[in-house]
């Protein structure tokens, strides 16, 4: 086990101020070495370009670890973005532990204190160290909610965007920099589009979940299409085949066939009439009632009830 505190001006912080990044002072880290195979590791040397771009790259590389691998560190003026290839990892940050499987990135920033380590047998992964003018902007948006690790989808074009950043010899001319950091933007900008993606895909999948809860709740009363749109924030045309996407049904479907759910339970749990039932479930019409819970059993509910 290695415990180092070193001095590294350009990359220091003093803890003391609230992620003040103008005060120089220590890093603290802990590294426990278990690399069993290293590539592609280099850093760049910096020059005039390097804090006027939106993203930099401080340095790159590409570990395979065993079980025993390590690191712990804090005071490091960059973020990291780490991509697991193979194996599992698992990171402490924030108080809180997150497991980091393939085809995931994991995005921090080495200020705050972070341990991360290999989580079972072996651990294989690419990181990148970053800073630049736009790089807290893309790691709190980014990471809002406590998303510190992150499943990627399109796992080709993020792969590629690495394969172009990795495939540098080097970092020192101001074209090098440049490629380095349009590569680096191109990973970005993909999850990013992940992100919107994946909040596209929840917040329907929200708004039709309340509207089964109103329709569960209210079974009994009349409810419009109209009514269930607008309290899900959506056209009537939209709601309806957002609806019929998540359930299988169509609104008007869904609570006929909620009622007669009901309507099969007091068939069996109460002494209650066909007429009386009808109308606990929202029937005013008892021909109508019966037809309805036909269509759905294929049964009477007198026949139901005999079963």
């Amino acid at each position: 086990m290695q415990k180092l505190l070193f001095n590294f001006p350009d990359l220091c912080y003093n803890k003391t101020h609230k992620r003040s990044r103008k005060e120089k002072t220590c890093v603290y880290l802990k590294f426990q070495n278990d690399v069993r195979e290293q590539h592609n590791i280099f850093a760049a040397i910096q020059n005039d370009l390097f804090p006027l771009l939106s993203l930099s790259v401080i340095s790159v590389g590409e570990f395979r670890c065993g079980n025993n691998y390590l690191t712990e560190r804090e005071g490091y003026n960059c973020y990291l973005l780490l991509f697991t290839l193979g194996g599992q990892g698992k990171l402490v940050y924030r108080g809180k532990t997150f497991t980091v499987k393939p085809d995931t990135v994991m995005l921090i920033d080495c200020n705050e204190w972070q341990q991360y380590c290999t989580d079972g047998k072996d651990w294989h992964f690419r990181f990148v160290h970053f800073g630049g003018t736009a790089a807290a902007y893309l790691y709190e948006n980014i990471t809002a909610g406590d998303r510190f690790v992150i499943p990627i989808r399109d796992t080709v074009t993020f792969r590629a965007a690495l394969n172009e950043l990795f495939s540098a010899p080097r970092i020192v001319l101001p074209q090098e920099f440049l490629k380095c950091s349009a590569a680096l933007g191109e990973a970005f900008a993909l999850l990013l589009s992940e992100q919107n993606s994946a909040e596209n895909h929840v917040r329907p999948r929200a708004r039709i979940l309340r509207a089964k809860e109103i329709i569960e709740k209210d079974y009994a009363k009349p409810v419009s299409l109209d009514e269930l749109a607008a309290e899900c924030f959506l056209s009537k045309f939209y709601f309806v085949r957002l609806f019929r996407l998540h359930t299988g049904f169509s609104p008007g479907a869904y609570l006929r066939s909620f009622r007669i759910t009901q309507a099969q339970n007091l068939l069996k749990s109460t002494d209650n009439g066909i007429e009386e039932i009808a109308e606990l479930v929202g029937y005013t019409d008892v021909s109508a009632f019966i037809r309805a819970f036909r269509q759905v059993t294929g049964l009477t509910p007198n026949q139901f009830r005999n079963l």
